[in-house]
């Protein structure tokens, strides 16, 4: 069995979350960590196997390292993808893919010109309730999707690197590129972006807290995006409109209604079967670069994520719709 020499960049929760999703598979060792936090580079390098760095540069200088977890702050996203691709390994990127469109294209030029394979963590599309509904518009049976609507409110009180804007790109990055990635995975390409952005920002950060981003898609559908961070009484709900009914889903649930008939839910078993996100998006990556296997996110997925929210925050500066592509 053909095993892949992987390393870490960036030993923070998202990049220990990936690591042990790799880590969890028999073709899959680790050969080193690299962390600037000396300690958290060793502490993850005692749990996962190989060597603790606080240098990128030294991780990657090692021959035996084929491919790369990179999830540093999301700012940092670019640089070490590049600095990967140009030393030969491929990369798994956490998402966001990067903070602006040039930043995303330079990634994917560096990946192609050195011939290695790039992708993107967009996870939320591969978590089970959110990957059965999509199941579900996928099979045809409801007819054309015509609109989607997601709600993500919470009180976000943001830490560490997290409170800083330059290091996020603010929450349509941070967190809501999950949410924009799963509403091109259910209507496809966007055509034109439109978003009112408050002032207001999340506690004890530089970071505006309301996003409300209206998309348009090239075949036609609608979709609408209410990302607030600074509501006590959040929620999480997707509700897709299609021709012949709707599906609602959540982190839990999936239920579903053809239009005149009663409203169902897919049982808690079904979804209870299925892998979790993480593993799922790991064990494509690692099936793509052992096997050849076609990833079930790409790097396009990604930038065009980064190209909604983009045109996202140029709108809201500017109170005028954006087209795509940018």
């Amino acid at each position: 069995m053909a095993t892949l020499k992987l390393g870490l960049v960036g030993a923070g929760g998202m990049g220990m979350s990936l690591a042990k999703a790799a880590k969890a598979r028999e073709d899959v060792v680790f050969v080193g960590i690299a962390d600037p936090v000396a300690s958290q580079a060793e502490k993850a390098a005692a749990e996962l196997g190989g060597e603790a760095y606080t240098s990128r540069a030294d991780l990657l200088a090692r021959s035996d390292l084929q491919a790369l977890i990179v999830a540093p702050p999301n700012a940092a996203h670019c640089e070490a993808t590049i600095a990967a691709a140009e030393a030969g390994k491929h990369v798994f990127c956490e998402k966001p893919m990067a903070l602006c469109v040039a930043d995303c294209d330079a990634m994917i030029a560096a990946a192609e010109k050195a011939g290695v394979k790039l992708m993107v963590g967009q996870v939320l599309r591969l978590i089970p309730g959110f990957a059965k509904a999509r199941e579900l518009v996928l099979s045809g049976e409801f007819g054309k999707p015509l609109a989607i609507s997601i709600e993500r409110s919470s009180f976000w009180r943001p830490k560490a690197w997290r409170a800083d804007y330059k290091s996020t790109g603010g929450v349509l990055y941070e967190i809501n590129a999950h949410e924009i990635d799963y509403m091109r995975a259910i209507l496809g390409d966007a055509s034109s972006v439109y978003a009112c952005i408050s002032s207001a920002t999340c506690p004890d950060s530089d970071i505006p807290g309301v996003n409300y981003v209206l998309v348009k898609f090239r075949d036609g559908g609608i979709g609408m995006l209410n990302s607030n961070s600074l509501i006590p009484q959040g929620q999480y709900q997707v509700a897709i409109t299609l021709e012949k009914g709707s599906i609602r889903c959540d982190w839990g649930s999936v239920r579903f209604q053809f239009r005149d008939h009663e409203a169902q839910s897919v049982p808690e078993e079904e979804m209870k079967a299925m892998l979790p996100g993480v593993q799922r998006e790991i064990d494509s990556f690692v099936e793509w670069v052992l096997q050849e296997k076609a990833p079930l996110v790409t790097a396009r997925d990604g930038r065009s994520a980064v190209e909604i929210a983009q045109a996202a925050l140029q709108s809201g500066a500017t109170g005028q719709p954006v087209p795509l592509p940018l």
